[in-house]
C-alpha cells in the first residue's frame, strides 16, 4: 500500500482546517512525471535547486560520454539508469524542498489511492474551527441558535451532546 508524507504550509497555524485545506500529499515512490519529463517535472514543482543539480548531471554525463568515446546504445543505456534512478528518488526529493521552503511535516498517510490516504490521515483528528471575523448580531438568527445556516446542526450545536454529529438526537440514535 502507497505511503503518502503530508506537509501543511508554514503561514498557517498546525491542527487548523486552513492548514487541512492546503495541506500537501506527496507520494512516496517512482513518479512517472519525473521518469518521462524530468525537466518539465522539476520547473512544475517548482524545485529550482534540483532541477540545476539535474541539468548539471546531465552536462557531466555528456561530457564523460564523449570523453570516453561510448557508443550511442551505451549513452543512452546510461541515460535511461540515471532517469530511473533519479524518477525512484523524485517524491523524496520533493519532500525535502518542501521542507526547505518551510512546509511542516505533519505527518505520514497510507492509502491505495490519494482520497484514501487523505481520509486516513484527517480521520480522528480534532482540527480547530476558526472564530468568525463577523459574529451574527441579536435578532438576525431565532433566538438560542448560536450558529445560524444550514451547517449549525452538522456542527453540533444545538444538540444534546457535544459529539453528535449530524441529525441524531443520540449518540446511536434513539432507543425503543
Amino acid at each position: 500500500m502507497p505511503s503518502w508524507f503530508v506537509f501543511e504550509p508554514a503561514k498557517t497555524a498546525p491542527d487548523t482546517l486552513e492548514a487541512a485545506d492546503k495541506s500537501v500529499f506527496v507520494k512516496d515512490g517512482f513518479s512517472f512525471g519525473a521518469f518521462l519529463v524530468t525537466p518539465v517535472w522539476l520547473l512544475w514543482r517548482r524545485m529550482w535547486l534540483v532541477f540545476l543539480a539535474w541539468l548539471g548531471l546531465q552536462v557531466a554525463l555528456a561530457v564523460l560520454t564523449s570523453a570516453f568515446s561510448l557508443d550511442q546504445r551505451a549513452a543512452g543505456i546510461v541515460s535511461l539508469l540515471v532517469s530511473l534512478c533519479f524518477a525512484l528518488e523524485a517524491n523524496a526529493l520533493r519532500a525535502w524542498t518542501m521542507r526547505r521552503q518551510g512546509w511542516r511535516f505533519s505527518g505520514i498517510a497510507s492509502g491505495h489511492t490519494l482520497a484514501e490516504a487523505e481520509q486516513r490521515h484527517f480521520e480522528g483528528r480534532s482540527l480547530a474551527v476558526p472564530a468568525a471575523r463577523n459574529p451574527p448580531t441579536a435578532g438576525t438568527h431565532p433566538p438560542g441558535q448560536e450558529f445560524p445556516g444550514p451547517w449549525s446542526s452538522a456542527l453540533g450545536r444545538n444538540s444534546g451532546s457535544p459529539n453528535v454529529l449530524g441529525v441524531f438526537p443520540e449518540p446511536h440514535g434513539t432507543k425503543p
